[in-house]
């Protein structure tokens, strides 16, 4: 009965994220071979549409390549920037009609790519010196405000996802233009987009969710641990990985599910190959701690298996 009612709670979660009426809800059940109709079509096409646009970003970036160092340096910004802009302004003219919607995600991160590449190439062409670093907080800026406002606009997951990458970017630059330490810079990202995360997770962006929750989780333990390595509260980097396996079940996700237990056994090995690797119980050591391999392995997999699985 439990299963039932979590699997009831998704449903109408989905239901009022893509703001679906009942009616929808009740004739897709009912169609389901229309649906899945409709379904293999639209994979089909969204294939096509991938490697067609790489194709084309391939041939620009050889065609690139290839006369650069035949172009000026007008040429050199109006061939990157401007690529971007164009590939930008077919994204988003492309979104507005049913017909080519599949086609606005591959302009959409093409112009991710050129644009910023374009203004970087602008300011190493025109710019009189200084910290490289201001070029990066001003390119990313200007791409955070653009994908930022045009995503408010929209609400595409693909600008969700490009408004966060340059949003990271634009606060990794300006804090060490600020000169913080490098690990709590990554520490407070990392937690940012733990929170990030678990928002997207319960919004109708949930398919960036998981990429988020592991960089999230992976810039938050790693700057944990060059904090607390070799200091008298190392053993709470343990109890951070066993917090990030807590969390995983509230959040449902198996990426913090496999980051913390990725993370809890890569403790445990160091700590006992720093503390016991030439004590003569170290064969002793090395057969407890595949023991607690083990057990800490068959417990990730029963949290998956009854908080991750049965509530999808």
């Amino acid at each position: 009965m439990a299963n039932k009612q979590e699997a009831l709670q998704e449903i109408i979660t989905i239901a009022q994220n893509h703001r679906l009426s009942v009616d929808e809800v009740v004739a897709a059940m009912r169609d389901s071979q229309a649906i899945a109709v409709q379904q293999s079509h639209g994979i089909l096409s969204r294939m096509f549409g991938y490697i067609g646009s790489i194709l084309v970003f391939a041939g620009i970036c050889i065609l690139i390549g290839m006369q650069w160092d035949q172009l000026s340096s007008g040429e050199r910004v109006a061939i990157t920037l401007g690529s971007g802009f164009i590939a930008f302004l077919l994204g988003l003219a492309t979104m507005d009609h049913a017909k080519y919607d599949r086609a606005a995600t591959p302009f959409l991160l093409m112009a991710a790519l050129f644009q910023p590449t374009g203004i970087v190439v602008m300011l190493d062409e025109y710019s009189r010196g200084g910290d490289p670093l201001y070029g990066v907080l001003f390119m990313s800026i200007i791409m955070l405000i653009q994908q930022g406002a045009i995503f408010c606009y929209k609400q595409r997951t693909t600008l969700a996802f490009t408004t966060i990458f340059f949003g990271c970017s634009f606060f990794f630059t300006a804090m060490s233009l600020l000169e913080i330490d490098g690990n709590l810079i990554a520490l407070a990202v990392g937690t940012s987009l733990m929170c990030i995360s678990w928002a997207l997770s319960n919004s109708p962006h949930r398919a960036i969710a998981a990429f988020w929750y592991l960089i999230g989780s992976s810039l938050l333990l790693i700057s944990a641990f060059d904090l607390l390595q070799d200091s008298p509260f190392e053993v709470l980097y343990l109890g951070l990985s066993a917090t990030l396996i807590y969390i995983s079940t509230t959040a449902r996700s198996r990426v913090l599910l496999l980051v913390g237990t990725v993370s809890m056994l890569a403790y445990i090995s160091y700590f006992t190959y720093e503390h016991f690797s030439n004590a003569l119980g170290w064969p002793l050591v090395l057969i407890i701690c595949g023991i607690a391999f083990i057990a800490i392995g068959s417990i990730a997999m029963k949290i998956n298996n009854r908080y991750l699985r049965e509530s999808r």
